[in-house]
Protein backbone atom coordinates (compact mmCIF):
# COMPACT_ATOMS: atom_id res chain seq x y z
CA UNK A 1 0.00 0.00 0.00
CA UNK A 2 2.58 2.16 0.92
CA UNK A 3 4.46 1.99 -2.60
CA UNK A 4 0.61 2.78 -4.31
CA UNK A 5 0.61 5.93 -2.68
CA UNK A 6 3.83 7.26 -3.71
CA UNK A 7 2.94 6.22 -7.10
CA UNK A 8 -0.10 7.84 -7.55
CA UNK A 9 -0.21 10.64 -10.77
CA UNK A 10 -4.02 12.12 -10.23
CA UNK A 11 -4.23 15.05 -10.95
CA UNK A 12 -7.51 16.27 -11.44
CA UNK A 13 -8.78 17.25 -8.03
CA UNK A 14 -11.88 17.04 -5.85
CA UNK A 15 -13.96 17.87 -9.02
CA UNK A 16 -12.55 14.84 -11.38
CA UNK A 17 -13.12 12.49 -8.18
CA UNK A 18 -16.69 13.51 -7.70
CA UNK A 19 -17.34 13.12 -10.88
CA UNK A 20 -16.06 10.00 -12.12
CA UNK A 21 -17.55 8.29 -8.66
CA UNK A 22 -20.87 9.69 -9.05
CA UNK A 23 -21.73 10.57 -12.82
CA UNK A 24 -19.28 7.79 -14.54
CA UNK A 25 -19.66 5.04 -12.51
CA UNK A 26 -22.77 5.85 -10.02
CA UNK A 27 -25.07 3.33 -8.61
CA UNK A 28 -24.26 0.46 -10.94
CA UNK A 29 -21.94 -1.45 -12.73
CA UNK A 30 -20.30 0.20 -15.67
CA UNK A 31 -17.46 -1.33 -18.44
CA UNK A 32 -14.18 0.22 -18.29
CA UNK A 33 -14.46 1.01 -21.92
CA UNK A 34 -17.23 2.45 -21.31
CA UNK A 35 -16.03 4.55 -18.42
CA UNK A 36 -13.21 5.68 -20.83
CA UNK A 37 -15.84 7.09 -23.37
CA UNK A 38 -17.46 9.08 -20.65
CA UNK A 39 -14.36 10.34 -18.88
CA UNK A 40 -14.33 12.01 -23.10
CA UNK A 41 -17.08 13.98 -22.11
CA UNK A 42 -16.89 14.86 -18.98
CA UNK A 43 -17.11 19.05 -18.21
CA UNK A 44 -13.98 21.22 -18.97
CA UNK A 45 -12.92 21.83 -15.52
CA UNK A 46 -12.63 17.78 -14.71
CA UNK A 47 -9.78 16.17 -15.63
CA UNK A 48 -10.06 12.88 -16.06
CA UNK A 49 -7.23 10.63 -17.27
CA UNK A 50 -9.38 7.07 -16.13
CA UNK A 51 -5.97 4.84 -16.20
CA UNK A 52 -5.05 7.44 -13.32
CA UNK A 53 -8.55 7.69 -11.42
CA UNK A 54 -8.59 3.84 -11.45
CA UNK A 55 -5.13 3.71 -9.57
CA UNK A 56 -6.13 7.26 -6.90
CA UNK A 57 -9.43 5.67 -6.29
CA UNK A 58 -8.55 1.47 -6.27
CA UNK A 59 -5.62 2.57 -3.61
CA UNK A 60 -8.10 4.15 -1.39
CA UNK A 61 -10.59 1.18 -1.59
CA UNK A 62 -13.56 3.44 -2.98
CA UNK A 63 -13.94 1.30 -6.46
CA UNK A 64 -14.33 -2.35 -6.45
CA UNK A 65 -12.57 -3.94 -10.29
CA UNK A 66 -14.05 -7.27 -11.67
CA UNK A 67 -13.68 -8.68 -15.18
CA UNK A 68 -13.30 -5.54 -16.73
CA UNK A 69 -15.89 -4.08 -14.61
CA UNK A 70 -15.99 -0.91 -12.66
CA UNK A 71 -17.90 -0.31 -9.33
CA UNK A 72 -18.52 2.13 -6.84
CA UNK A 73 -17.50 0.25 -3.26
CA UNK A 74 -20.62 -0.20 -1.01
CA UNK A 75 -18.84 2.04 1.34
CA UNK A 76 -19.35 5.49 -0.23
CA UNK A 77 -22.23 3.92 -2.73
CA UNK A 78 -25.02 5.52 -0.19
CA UNK A 79 -23.32 9.03 -0.47
CA UNK A 80 -23.18 9.19 -4.29
CA UNK A 81 -26.91 11.28 -4.28
CA UNK A 82 -24.95 13.81 -1.71
CA UNK A 83 -21.83 15.06 -2.79
CA UNK A 84 -20.68 17.07 0.20
CA UNK A 85 -21.00 14.29 2.40
CA UNK A 86 -19.55 12.29 -0.26
CA UNK A 87 -16.10 13.95 -0.11
CA UNK A 88 -16.06 14.20 3.23
CA UNK A 89 -15.74 10.13 3.74
CA UNK A 90 -13.13 10.52 0.85
CA UNK A 91 -11.50 12.77 2.83
CA UNK A 92 -11.67 10.99 6.03
CA UNK A 93 -10.71 7.70 4.32
CA UNK A 94 -7.70 9.63 2.86
CA UNK A 95 -6.14 10.93 6.43
CA UNK A 96 -7.00 7.36 8.04
CA UNK A 97 -4.67 5.63 5.30
CA UNK A 98 -2.08 8.18 5.73
CA UNK A 99 -2.37 7.60 9.05
CA UNK A 100 -2.62 3.71 9.02
CA UNK A 101 0.86 3.94 6.63
CA UNK A 102 2.36 6.32 9.64
CA UNK A 103 2.86 8.73 6.76
CA UNK A 104 0.84 11.63 8.81
CA UNK A 105 0.89 11.61 12.75
CA UNK A 106 0.33 13.73 15.76
CA UNK A 107 4.36 15.93 15.84
CA UNK A 108 2.96 16.86 11.71
CA UNK A 109 -0.07 19.23 13.21
CA UNK A 110 0.39 22.55 15.54
CA UNK A 111 -1.46 25.52 16.38
CA UNK A 112 -0.83 28.94 15.37
CA UNK A 113 -2.33 30.64 17.51
CA UNK A 114 -2.72 33.85 15.65
CA UNK A 115 -4.90 32.71 12.40
CA UNK A 116 -6.83 30.33 15.63
CA UNK A 117 -5.91 27.12 13.21
CA UNK A 118 -3.77 23.79 13.20
CA UNK A 119 -1.04 23.83 10.45
CA UNK A 120 0.73 21.20 9.01
CA UNK A 121 4.52 20.69 8.50
CA UNK A 122 4.83 19.78 4.31
CA UNK A 123 8.78 19.70 4.83
CA UNK A 124 7.74 16.18 6.76
CA UNK A 125 5.63 14.77 4.19
CA UNK A 126 7.24 12.70 1.34
CA UNK A 127 7.19 14.49 -2.16
CA UNK A 128 6.33 11.63 -3.61
CA UNK A 129 2.61 12.52 -2.05
CA UNK A 130 2.06 15.73 -3.19
CA UNK A 131 -0.34 14.27 -5.33
CA UNK A 132 -2.46 13.33 -2.48
CA UNK A 133 -1.42 16.52 -0.79
CA UNK A 134 -2.75 18.66 -3.79
CA UNK A 135 -5.48 16.28 -4.30
CA UNK A 136 -6.50 17.26 -0.40
CA UNK A 137 -6.33 20.73 -0.91
CA UNK A 138 -8.65 20.40 -3.63
CA UNK A 139 -10.72 18.88 -1.29
CA UNK A 140 -10.57 21.75 0.63
CA UNK A 141 -8.92 20.05 3.57
CA UNK A 142 -5.88 21.63 3.20
CA UNK A 143 -5.74 25.18 2.93
CA UNK A 144 -2.87 26.95 2.10
CA UNK A 145 -1.65 30.46 3.13
CA UNK A 146 1.41 32.29 1.36
CA UNK A 147 3.35 35.26 2.98
CA UNK A 148 6.80 36.12 2.40
CA UNK A 149 7.94 33.16 4.25
CA UNK A 150 6.35 30.84 1.63
CA UNK A 151 3.57 28.91 2.15
CA UNK A 152 1.87 26.87 5.27
CA UNK A 153 -0.78 24.75 5.08
CA UNK A 154 -3.61 24.83 7.56
CA UNK A 155 -6.69 22.41 8.05
CA UNK A 156 -9.66 23.40 7.68
CA UNK A 157 -11.67 24.35 11.50
CA UNK A 158 -14.26 21.50 9.70
CA UNK A 159 -11.73 18.61 10.13
CA UNK A 160 -10.42 19.48 13.33
CA UNK A 161 -12.33 17.31 14.71
CA UNK A 162 -11.04 14.19 12.64
CA UNK A 163 -7.47 14.96 12.71
CA UNK A 164 -7.46 15.31 16.82
CA UNK A 165 -9.11 11.86 16.73
CA UNK A 166 -6.43 10.40 14.34
CA UNK A 167 -3.77 12.03 16.02
CA UNK A 168 -5.17 10.15 19.57
CA UNK A 169 -5.50 6.97 18.46
CA UNK A 170 -2.01 6.84 16.73
CA UNK A 171 -0.46 8.02 20.25
CA UNK A 172 -2.36 5.38 22.23
CA UNK A 173 -1.46 2.95 19.32
CA UNK A 174 2.07 4.21 19.95
CA UNK A 175 1.71 4.18 23.71
CA UNK A 176 0.95 1.01 23.75
CA UNK A 177 3.77 -0.31 21.31
CA UNK A 178 6.40 1.56 23.15
CA UNK A 179 4.69 -0.15 26.47
CA UNK A 180 4.70 -3.42 25.12
CA UNK A 181 8.47 -3.32 24.01
CA UNK A 182 9.51 -2.05 27.08
CA UNK A 183 7.65 -4.45 29.28
CA UNK A 184 8.90 -6.95 27.60
CA UNK A 185 12.91 -5.79 27.43
CA UNK A 186 12.11 -5.00 31.68
CA UNK A 187 11.02 -8.57 31.90
CA UNK A 188 13.88 -10.20 30.11
CA UNK A 189 16.52 -8.45 32.28
CA UNK A 190 14.76 -9.11 35.13
CA UNK A 191 14.58 -12.62 34.77
CA UNK A 192 18.18 -12.62 33.48
CA UNK A 193 19.09 -10.96 36.78
CA UNK A 194 16.85 -13.07 39.06
CA UNK A 195 18.40 -16.41 37.73
CA UNK A 196 21.78 -15.16 38.24
CA UNK A 197 20.86 -14.55 41.90
CA UNK A 198 19.07 -17.41 42.24
CA UNK A 199 23.00 -19.46 41.59
CA UNK A 200 24.55 -16.71 42.75
CA UNK A 201 22.88 -17.76 46.50
CA UNK A 202 22.81 -21.47 45.88
CA UNK A 203 26.37 -21.05 45.80
CA UNK A 204 26.68 -18.61 48.87
CA UNK A 205 25.30 -21.34 51.04
CA UNK A 206 25.79 -24.61 49.45
CA UNK A 207 24.44 -28.11 50.52
CA UNK A 208 22.14 -28.19 51.96
CA UNK A 209 20.22 -25.14 52.05
CA UNK A 210 20.85 -24.43 48.63
CA UNK A 211 18.02 -26.74 47.42
CA UNK A 212 15.48 -24.93 49.37
CA UNK A 213 16.15 -21.64 47.87
CA UNK A 214 13.59 -20.24 45.54
CA UNK A 215 12.50 -17.94 42.66
CA UNK A 216 8.93 -16.93 43.33
CA UNK A 217 8.50 -14.55 41.00
CA UNK A 218 7.54 -16.63 38.42
CA UNK A 219 4.32 -17.22 40.40
CA UNK A 220 3.66 -15.11 43.50
CA UNK A 221 4.20 -11.60 42.00
CA UNK A 222 2.52 -9.93 44.83
CA UNK A 223 5.05 -10.87 46.83
CA UNK A 224 7.13 -8.13 47.23
CA UNK A 225 10.13 -9.73 46.48
CA UNK A 226 11.74 -12.39 43.81
CA UNK A 227 13.94 -15.05 45.99
CA UNK A 228 13.39 -16.38 48.92
CA UNK A 229 16.36 -17.59 50.75
CA UNK A 230 18.57 -17.90 53.56
CA UNK A 231 20.86 -15.56 55.52
CA UNK A 232 23.30 -18.55 56.77
CA UNK A 233 23.62 -22.62 57.03
CA UNK A 234 22.42 -21.80 60.46
CA UNK A 235 19.52 -20.66 59.48
CA UNK A 236 16.27 -22.69 60.27
CA UNK A 237 13.66 -21.06 58.29
CA UNK A 238 13.92 -18.30 55.60
CA UNK A 239 15.06 -15.67 56.48
CA UNK A 240 16.81 -13.70 53.26
CA UNK A 241 13.44 -12.10 51.54
CA UNK A 242 15.48 -10.79 48.17
CA UNK A 243 14.16 -8.12 45.98
CA UNK A 244 16.08 -8.67 42.54
CA UNK A 245 16.85 -5.29 40.45
CA UNK A 246 18.50 -4.89 37.28
CA UNK A 247 20.27 -1.70 37.13
CA UNK A 248 22.27 0.84 35.00
CA UNK A 249 23.32 4.04 34.78
CA UNK A 250 19.49 5.64 35.22
CA UNK A 251 18.99 3.91 38.56
CA UNK A 252 16.29 1.11 39.11
CA UNK A 253 12.68 1.69 40.17
CA UNK A 254 11.04 0.04 43.39
CA UNK A 255 7.47 -0.31 43.92
CA UNK A 256 5.26 0.97 46.68
CA UNK A 257 4.37 -2.73 47.32
CA UNK A 258 8.04 -3.39 47.41
CA UNK A 259 8.96 -0.56 49.95
CA UNK A 260 5.92 -1.35 52.45
CA UNK A 261 7.11 -5.13 52.18
CA UNK A 262 10.63 -4.28 52.91
CA UNK A 263 9.98 -2.42 55.81
CA UNK A 264 7.58 -5.17 57.11
CA UNK A 265 10.71 -7.47 56.88
CA UNK A 266 13.35 -5.10 58.12
CA UNK A 267 16.36 -6.47 57.96
CA UNK A 268 15.18 -9.77 56.31
CA UNK A 269 14.66 -8.03 53.29
CA UNK A 270 17.61 -7.83 50.92
CA UNK A 271 17.85 -5.57 47.55
CA UNK A 272 20.34 -7.25 45.30
CA UNK A 273 21.43 -4.96 42.72
CA UNK A 274 22.58 -6.74 39.59
CA UNK A 275 24.48 -4.90 36.47
CA UNK A 276 23.86 -7.44 33.80
CA UNK A 277 26.85 -6.67 31.86
CA UNK A 278 29.27 -8.08 34.19
CA UNK A 279 27.52 -11.15 35.17
CA UNK A 280 29.91 -13.06 32.77
CA UNK A 281 32.83 -11.84 35.01
CA UNK A 282 33.64 -14.81 37.17
CA UNK A 283 33.94 -12.53 40.17
CA UNK A 284 31.19 -10.61 39.96
CA UNK A 285 29.25 -9.97 43.01
CA UNK A 286 25.50 -7.63 42.80
CA UNK A 287 25.63 -5.29 45.38
CA UNK A 288 23.87 -6.28 48.17
CA UNK A 289 21.38 -4.07 50.69
CA UNK A 290 19.77 -5.06 53.89
CA UNK A 291 17.16 -3.44 55.48
CA UNK A 292 16.65 -0.81 52.47
CA UNK A 293 13.69 0.63 53.72
CA UNK A 294 16.31 2.56 56.07
CA UNK A 295 19.51 1.91 54.09
CA UNK A 296 18.24 3.83 50.82
CA UNK A 297 15.61 5.36 51.36
CA UNK A 298 17.01 7.37 54.88
CA UNK A 299 20.77 7.48 53.04
CA UNK A 300 22.13 10.32 51.76
CA UNK A 301 24.13 8.00 49.49
CA UNK A 302 21.14 7.21 47.57
CA UNK A 303 19.04 9.92 45.45
CA UNK A 304 15.38 8.97 45.67
CA UNK A 305 13.36 10.69 43.16
CA UNK A 306 9.25 10.67 43.01
CA UNK A 307 7.80 9.86 39.54
CA UNK A 308 4.57 10.94 39.72
CA UNK A 309 1.67 12.49 42.60
CA UNK A 310 -1.59 11.24 44.24
CA UNK A 311 -3.45 14.17 44.77
CA UNK A 312 -7.55 14.31 46.16
CA UNK A 313 -9.17 17.19 47.50
CA UNK A 314 -9.45 17.29 51.61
Amino acid sequence: MLDELKNLNYYGGKDGLLFFLCDVIGTSQRKISDAAVLCSYAPGKCYLALESLISYCATFGWIELSDKIISVSPSIAKLLNDKAKLNDALIESTVNQLFRENLLDSEMFCYDSIQFSYFFKNEMLPLSLSVVRNTLISQGFFVPLRNAQGTRFYISSLYDSLIARYCKEQRKQLSLDKLKRQLHLNELAGEKAELFVLEYEKKRLGMPLSEKVRRISEIDVEAGYDIVSFASLQSQEPDRFIEVKAVSDAGFYWSKKEYEIARLKGDKYYLYLVELNRISQEDYSPLIIPDPAVKVMEADSWFVEAQSFLIRHV
